[in-house]
């Protein structure tokens, strides 16, 4: 039964988070939690892993419909991936109350931004300037390594950061898509020295997860506006920032 319940929930977390062209750890990381799973050697490597898959499910829905920027994707893919594993390094030396709680800080700040974004006119064709793709640069660098430390992969972290910086959320998802793949496996990797999995559980999930993004990504190309995204995600951060509160606090 346990199985049935976890696979068709992350279906759906997938399908959303295929939408917001986000791996699904940013959402699935707290949602396992609550099934009482370890979190530093059970969530964290099973939550990457997926992550991994789901963003390049995503991905590849977004290319076909020629969403991705790729100018920014690649570079930025690049970062990332050689930073990320510079965070998973560093949770040796954090608590794990710690870390749930800096979890939740990063939830409401981005909530706040993404509640309040940038006008956008999907209509319009954007400009991206390389001094934008500079910046995004930059602060991808401190993304990867903050998101290999809370073991949920950068993109729940770069996509509102791509809207700050002029993209609008329908092009930054898209582009997101792209950058979180590697990330997320090069964080995984480093886990798996002392990663702990449910082989079966892994695999249904996997599959689930894979079908549930490239669903959810397909129909936000499609039918989603930008404002509708933003205002999803920032509902999206608010509970499950809320959630994992409630739980440290009770706990």
């Amino acid at each position: 039964m346990l199985y049935a319940i976890i696979t068709l929930l992350l279906f759906g977390l997938s399908f959303i988070a295929g939408m917001m062209g986000l791996g699904v750890a940013f959402i699935a990381t707290p949602v396992l939690g609550l099934f009482d799973f370890e979190l530093k050697h059970v969530i964290m490597p099973w939550s990457l892993w997926l992550n991994g898959l789901t963003a390049i499910s995503g991905a590849i829905a977004f290319a076909r419909a020629k969403m991705v920027d790729w100018r920014t994707a690649i570079p930025l893919l690049i970062i990332t991936t050689l930073v990320a594993p510079i965070g998973v390094w560093l949770l040796q030396y954090i608590p794990t109350t710690t870390l749930w709680w800096m979890y939740v800080g990063l939830l409401l700040f981005l909530a706040y931004r993404m509640a309040f974004p940038p006008k956008q006119d999907d209509s319009k064709a954007v400009t991206i300037t390389d001094a934008t793709r500079i910046k995004g640069g930059v602060f991808s660098a401190l993304i990867g390594v903050l998101a290999g430390l809370l073991g949920v992969g950068p993109g729940f972290l770069m996509m509102p950061t791509l809207v700050l910086l002029g993209y609008t959320a329908r092009l930054a998802a898209a582009t997101n898509s792209v950058i979180v793949t590697l990330p997320s496996f090069s964080a995984f990797i480093t886990h798996l020295s002392d990663a702990q999995f449910d082989w079966l559980m892994l695999i249904l999930t996997s599959i689930s997860a894979i079908i549930g993004a490239q669903l959810g990504a397909r129909f936000m190309a499609k039918r989603v506006k930008s404002l509708t995204l933003t205002r999803l995600f920032a509902f999206a951060l608010v509970l499950l920032a809320i959630q994992r509160a409630y739980i440290l606090l009770s706990g």
